[in-house]
């Protein structure tokens, strides 16, 4: 397979055409919590960190399953615990930005930021709609029967249903839906109580504890989405009743810039 993309890059530098490299590896696995696996050309690995991801591969996760995933253009993708995303095309260029990425998220809980690339290449599916994105940061949570809903953080959102009504979120803890007939604009997570914010907490794994993350992956105030903005420093609770294992005690952070680098 590899020398199969080599001679395809060879092929279009000879043609004279754009400098547009095919990445052997589309991204990588910074942090892994089994399980999850990868299906590639009809087999099965078990994904660790350091874990190359392919074109082409059907990353999966069991209940407690999660991967962390950074791609050449600094794209950073969560896929949470009983997930299942396929990485359907990845192009980078010579700058080291991407030509084009799609991804299409089946079902299941998702993070999202984007990296170095043009807000033009990135497509991002999943089964009743698409998702746009302008430097944007978000998370998400598809349903098995195709219904998705997305939480944002920064930038701007983009979101079309496969009947072509379309919404945008820019707003900071702010909630929108789609599925295929129609997509809304539901409004700010911070005023939700009682039931409905519980199944958002189950639903937002990472907007109620980001602690099962690497820092890199983290977002700036995703924990006041679903919780009481509190008077003082932001506290990240440690995540108990998301099942993530080994995660630290709980200490009193503050607010960090959009992203957290180690």
């Amino acid at each position: 397979m590899r020398k199969l993309i080599s001679g395809v890059v060879a092929a279009l530098l000879l043609a004279g055409m754009p400098a547009l490299a095919l990445a052997e590896a589309a991204g990588s696995a910074k942090g892994v919590n089994p399980a999850a696996d990868a299906e590639r050309d009809g087999t099965i690995e078990t994904l660790v960190v350091g874990s190359d991801i392919f074109i082409g591969d059907l990353v999966e996760t069991g209940p407690k399953g999660q991967v962390q995933i950074l791609f050449a253009d600094n794209t950073e993708l969560v896929v949470g615990p009983h997930s299942s995303l396929k990485i359907e095309d990845y192009l980078i260029r010579n700058d080291g930005s991407a030509g084009r990425l799609v991804v299409n998220m089946l079902a299941g809980s998702f993070r999202f930021a984007t990296g170095d690339s043009a807000k033009n290449r990135y497509e991002l599916k999943t089964p009743t709609g698409t998702i746009g994105v302008r430097g944007t940061g978000f998370d998400t949570f598809t349903d098995l029967d195709g219904t998705t809903r997305l939480l944002h953080y920064h930038g701007i959102v983009h979101f079309c249903s496969l009947s072509n009504v379309c919404q945008d979120l820019s707003e900071l803890c702010t909630l929108g839906e789609f599925d295929s007939g129609d997509a809304r604009v539901v409004g700010d997570t911070r005023a939700i109580k009682g039931d409905a914010r519980a199944q958002l907490k189950g639903e937002f794994i990472y907007a109620n504890s980001q602690a099962r993350l690497l820092r890199r992956f983290w977002m700036a105030n995703a924990y006041d989405c679903l919780h009481n903005p509190p008077a003082g420093p932001v506290v990240e609770d440690d995540g108990t009743d998301d099942g993530g294992p080994g995660k630290p005690p709980p200490t009193p952070t503050p607010r960090p810039p959009i992203f957290i680098i180690p």
